[in-house]
């Protein structure tokens, strides 16, 4: 699912609070119909013996007993009706207001969350993930071929199929990724259509730039922040389906940063929790910035992804102009 529990426990309790709502509201409806409609609880009182008596002749044996109490039931019902509308009432005032009409706001049907229990966890999953509305136009569907060469399509036609691939055995592969290269290069188009697909599918998805990662870490660290929702993020960088750390490099490189990398590729790999990395650095620069353990753990545990093409961003930037 992608969330925690007490998450979860939050969802569903907004769907105990829909009934008890609705209850309350059906309550105060039924009293009304009551006072402007007598008859109308000694039609109900009158179909509660039916069954009572129905029940009793059954266990006796009576093999028609349910047969003709249903028969009967159907005719009070249709009275209970009658009576609503013939007092300027709808003839289904008394049914329930679900705002779900399909899971009868159980957030369930026959055992199986309902869409509109899974479009709040998608909700929750997007509001976590750092890179909101951005997905919308960065994802599979947008990802055009159009602008490459043929040697560059070449290139980029197996890495795209590679990340697509990424997502289909998300759950059985628990693959890591380190995006390498120049920028511009697609490296965080790339990063943003797997974790669209993802968060589609409900995993749990936290994008961050490098530089918000260990500001984030900082924070908390050095008791800059003690919100329960930065708490929280820290729990989330460890414990969430798929981390990005995109444009590795950019932060200020500190003691703090080296220990702080490693904690968490060396953590996510223990708790078999994937994540992708980009950054424009060489294998050579990531030792010299980070220490030679770090470098080991990505060398050992990460699939390097490598689009050796020209720079994109600059070749769209330079046709829009021309046009």
């Amino acid at each position: 699912m992608g969330l925690s529990n007490s998450q979860f426990d939050a969802i569903m309790r907004e769907y105990d609070k829909r009934r008890l709502n609705q209850a309350a509201k059906l309550d105060a409806k039924l009293a009304q119909v009551y006072e402007m409609i007598p008859e109308y609880s000694d039609v109900e009182e009158e179909i509660r013996e039916i069954a009572f008596q129905a029940g009793l002749k059954s266990i006796a044996g009576d093999t028609e007993a349910l047969a003709k109490m249903h028969e009967e039931i159907e005719i009070l019902s249709k009275k209970k009706e009658e009576l609503l509308v013939a007092n300027g009432f709808a003839k289904d005032f008394l049914e329930p207001e679900y705002i779900c009409k399909d899971c009868k706001d159980t957030g369930y049907i026959d055992g199986k969350k309902c869409h509109c229990l899974s479009q709040k966890i998608l909700q929750i999953l997007y509001s976590k993930s750092n890179v909101g509305s951005i997905l919308e136009k960065e994802n599979f569907d947008t990802l055009s071929m159009d602008e490459y060469t043929d040697s560059e399509y070449e290139i980029m036609k197996p890495i795209v199929d590679r990340c697509k691939a990424y997502v289909t055995d998300f759950d059985n592969s628990k693959e890591n990724i380190l995006f390498m290269g120049k920028p511009g290069v697609g490296k965080t188009f790339l990063s943003n259509c797997i974790a669209k697909a993802l968060l589609d599918s409900g995993h749990s998805v936290i994008y961050f730039t490098s530089v918000q990662l260990f500001d984030t870490l900082s924070r908390v660290a050095f008791s800059y922040d003690y919100s329960e929702d930065s708490q929280g993020m820290k729990d989330d960088i460890y414990m969430c389906d798929l981390l990005i750390v995109d444009d590795l490099g950019t932060e200020s490189s500190t003691k703090f940063v080296e220990a702080q990398l490693f904690n968490i590729i060396n953590e996510r790999i223990i708790r078999d929790k994937s994540t992708i990395i980009s950054t424009n650095l060489m294998l050579s620069d990531i030792t010299e910035r980070y220490s030679e353990r770090v470098l080991s753990r990505l060398v050992g545990k990460y699939t390097m992804i490598k689009p050796d093409i020209s720079d994109i961003r600059f070749k769209n930037k330079i046709s829009s102009q021309g046009r």
